[in-house]
């Protein structure tokens, strides 16, 4: 039997497919950055704190820790990181939110995507 010479598309983490990445008009990468960026602000404006569970289970978000330190270079963004101990497990977990400074620039940010 002969093998297809069929090429599959480049995967990416998110499961998209490569001719969407190239394009970047269906890349829903870009699209859930700006999604979990709007979630920390409501939480922060509400004032919750967000975690990485939090945002994982709210958003589906597995790189949440990634997606702060990269928005901190790509917009300039100072995000308080706390570390705080779980009473029950012992374990550490981190609260990310943002600043002052960071809400106004956020608010710019999403209105102009």
């Amino acid at each position: 039997m002969k093998k297809s010479n069929k090429k599959m598309p480049l995967q990416t983490l998110t499961g998209q497919s490569g001719k969407y990445q190239i394009n970047g008009e269906f890349n829903n990468t870009i699209s859930k950055e700006l999604r979990v960026l709007r979630w920390i602000l409501h939480q922060t404006v509400k004032g919750i704190k967000a975690t990485t569970f939090d945002s994982f289970t709210q958003n589906q978000d597995t790189m949440f820790t990634s997606r702060v330190s990269t928005w901190g270079s790509k917009y300039n963004l100072e995000i308080p990181r706390k570390q705080v101990k779980n009473p029950n497990t012992g374990a550490y977990y981190n609260e990310d939110w943002l600043s002052d400074d960071d809400i106004d620039k956020v608010i710019t940010i999403l209105n102009k995507e």
